[in-house]
């Protein structure tokens, strides 16, 4: 409990310092349940999109001595921070997500967190990794993405896209076809990765909840969009 209140502390003052009050006000009322709204791009991926004609060293990130790590069970998460990788440090809802059947994967350097992505297979898995209410179909082997996160000191280094062409990989060695994911529209960087690796833009969403009232539309995109 105390660990992961000292995570909170962290990315509030982070957001504070790169945001500015405001931001961090809203975050901390969406975290709450209170209220949450704003504009998110919603995409989706096929797994052979990137992988297809591309070797993984046209990917590797500008930094030396990383390591890539799939954690798919709170017994490999609980291993890893044995070896003294941070994991629970740096991660929220790190076992709650895991036992949910979330999959994580991470790119350390050294000892520390540079990436995380996760990656859901079932419905209650993505209700916590993304709880936006656009639809994956499970049943035909789609999956979501959500909880992508740089640590800032290794921002532009690449290791974005080579965590997306990673988790392709995985996504092909299980049989999974299309991942489904959402940007906020605000989210530049990401969006500029998203299209960088071939994913495809195909609706706007506005979403608005107070307390239990929600409010959700999507608005289809040309498939022109820059996404590939």
């Amino acid at each position: 409990m105390i660990r992961r209140q000292i995570v909170l502390l962290r990315r509030a003052k982070q957001i504070l310092r790169t945001e500015g009050v405001m931001s961090l006000l809203k975050r901390a009322l969406e975290f709450f349940g209170v209220f949450q709204y704003g504009t998110w791009y919603l995409y989706e991926t096929a797994p052979s999109r990137l992988l297809k004609g591309k070797a993984e060293a046209e990917v590797m990130p500008k930094i030396q001595d990383f390591t890539f790590r799939i954690v798919s069970t709170n017994q490999q998460a609980d291993e890893l921070v044995a070896d003294g990788l941070e994991f629970r440090s740096q991660v929220t809802k790190s076992r709650e997500k895991l036992e949910k059947g979330a999959v994580a994967l991470c790119i350390f350097v050294e000892q520390e967190l540079a990436h995380i992505s996760w990656l859901a297979m079932t419905e209650e898995a993505k209700k916590i990794v993304d709880p936006l209410p656009y639809k994956v179909d499970f049943a035909n082997s789609e999956a979501c993405i959500g909880g992508a996160w740089t640590n800032p000191k290794y921002r532009r280094m690449g290791l974005m896209e080579y965590g997306v062409y990673k988790r392709r990989q995985f996504q092909l060695e299980r049989g999974l076809g299309i991942a489904r994911g959402s940007i906020a529209t605000r989210n530049v960087p990401s969006a500029g990765v998203a299209a960088k690796v071939g994913s495809n833009m195909y609706a706007e969403a506005h979403y608005l909840r107070i307390l239990w009232w929600k409010r959700w539309k999507e608005k289809p995109l040309a498939q022109d969009n820059g996404f590939g």
